[in-house]
């Protein structure tokens, strides 16, 4: 049996893994990714994310491949009742914060293969395909783990890593190897998910839209460029068993005028869409990210893009604590933050799903009227990060906008011109508007920011005989932000999430201060 060991070991190379991976080796770590199957999944699954996931994906892939996946939501997500009255809009059509559309559709085989090879860029990352883990155990100074091949030679090595990410989806086994508690919110509906290729033009108004129909609720979505989705729910006294069959799928799409004479079925399947979260996201050196932590049922379109926020926080984290700039209590903000988040996002999704998983011609009637009315609960807002690595106020409160999703659009630095993440960088960054924001700043607190990897930038609405440090507001987006929240500067996270916005120099100060005492900084150099 041989040996191997890595600075971080990670169980699941879907998509979150993938992301976790790239994110590891840009900073130079040995990570091993073990993954059961030999082949990817191929098939459809994930559909949807939003801006900020999009620019969480710029992070490791070109912009224009993640065009050349993904569809641009041009209207609105319509929510409507059997009579087709609309009884909800929610306008998915807007840019994002984030420089990127605010919602699309995308087909995850497609992405995964740019994902991969994004992935198989970084030498310190070894990918194995093929192998199954089947015994875990923590140490004081590591974790060990058992890995045996499934096919071939049932060859079995042994994993040495000072930290092991299970991103092993719903059924993980790094979960079921760590002490856990699960809380399970009792929401499940059976879907039939088909997923179909035209063969000739189809219009669609609106593009996207879900049926609130007693009779038989059903969704109607985008699968990415090409492709499109129908998720036909199970009514009560309907089995999984007898739903899930091509002739069924067929007979379900035949009433949108879907037969085999003008479309291809790439997959149909029934799931069962639940809501419930892990209480413990990390203990000791075991943590969970997407599926393996939280299930989320689909009428937000946020299970993966959860997923997605997951990887960037642990690997920013893990970045600081395996390079001694970070105490490791740091990895336990990872559960405070990403928790609350994923919760509210889950609850979200129940407002929607009851609102669609009726059954009853009463109840569907009393929604109705209550929709029609106006009488209902306003709709949830998107939720932001309330704990952990923010700047908080002294109600333990975040403050200045700490938390929220930061503006990234474009810039003129250093003679380049594009999205900031691309031309000026994607670590902690400093921004201050037409003044440098190392004013107010000591020798020492320049230091710490520089040592955690922070670039210091100016914002400037001048695009000419720009200096190095300052860059150009090509759109006067960031003239229009700062000036909108009272802003002088603003402190990035790597997962560009807002650690807080100062609106003086001072205040920027005690900012710096502030994160340098929550990472209990230690003077060591970072890897580049």
């Amino acid at each position: 049996m041989s040996i191997v060991n890595y600075d971080v070991a990670i169980i699941g190379y879907g998509p979150i893994g993938k992301l976790v991976a790239s994110l590891l080796g840009q900073k130079g770590w040995k990570v091993g990714v073990f993954e059961k199957y030999t082949t990817p999944y191929g098939l459809p699954r994930a559909v949807k994310y939003d801006h900020e996931v999009t620019r969480a994906l710029q992070t490791v892939i070109p912009d224009d491949e993640i065009k050349q996946v993904s569809q641009k939501v041009h209207d609105y997500y319509e929510w409507c009742n059997a009579d087709r009255k609309t009884l909800l809009k929610i306008d998915w059509s807007q840019d994002g914060i984030s420089g990127w559309p605010a919602d699309m559709f995308f087909n995850q085989a497609d992405l995964e293969v740019i994902m991969d090879k994004a992935c198989k860029k970084y030498p310190t990352v070894d990918i194995h395909l093929g192998y199954e883990a089947v015994y875990l155990t923590e140490q004081t100074d590591q974790v060990s783990l058992i890995l045996k091949q499934r096919e071939d030679k049932q060859e079995t090595i042994q994993v040495n890593a000072k930290y092991v990410i299970g991103c092993d989806g719903a059924n993980s086994f790094v979960r079921d190897n760590m002490e856990h508690t699960t809380t399970d919110l009792g929401f499940y509906s059976n879907f039939l998910i088909t997923d179909i290729i035209p063969k000739e033009d189809m219009e669609f108004d609106p593009m996207n839209l879900q049926v609130c129909d007693p009779e038989r609720p059903t969704t109607v979505v985008s699968g990415g460029p090409g492709r499109r989705r129908w998720e036909f729910m199970l009514l009560p006294g309907e089995t999984m068993e007898e739903f899930n069959k091509e002739e069924v799928a067929w007979e379900m799409l035949k009433s949108w005028n879907i037969t085999p004479e003008n479309a291809t079925l790439e997959r149909y399947t029934v799931y069962t869409f639940k809501a419930r979260w892990v209480e413990e996201w990390r203990k000791g050196r075991l943590m969970l990210a997407g599926d393996a932590a939280h299930l989320t049922p689909p009428f937000m379109g946020q299970g993966m893009s959860s997923g997605i926020r997951d990887a960037k926080n642990i690997a920013w984290k893990l970045d600081l604590v395996l390079n001694g700039l970070a105490d490791e209590a740091l990895l336990d903000t990872y559960t405070d933050e990403r928790k609350p988040h994923m919760k509210k996002l889950i609850d979200a999704a129940i407002y929607l799903g009851k609102m669609i998983c009726v059954t009853d011609l009463e109840e569907a009637k009393k929604r109705d009227e209550a929709f029609l009315s106006g009488n209902v609960p306003e709709f949830p807002e998107f939720p932001i990060i309330t704990d952990g690595v923010i700047f908080k106020d002294d109600n333990g409160e975040g403050k200045n906008g700490a938390g929220e999703v930061s503006l990234q659009a474009v810039v003129n630095y250093q003679g380049k011109v594009g999205l900031f993440d691309n031309v000026v960088g994607k670590s902690w960054t400093v921004i201050g508007l037409d003044h440098n924001p190392k004013t107010g700043l000591s020798g020492e607190q320049i230091r710490f920011m520089q040592q955690i990897g922070a670039q210091f930038v100016q914002i400037s609405a001048n695009q000419e005989n720009l200096p190095d440090s300052v860059a150009g507001d090509v759109e006067g987006k960031y003239s229009e932000y700062f000036s909108k929240n009272g802003f002088k500067s603003i402190v990035v996270r790597p997962d560009y999430y807002l650690f807080g916005g100062a609106t003086t120099d001072e205040e920027l100060s005690v900012m710096v201060d502030s994160l340098s005492n929550l990472l209990s900084k230690k003077e060591v150099v970072v890897k580049q």
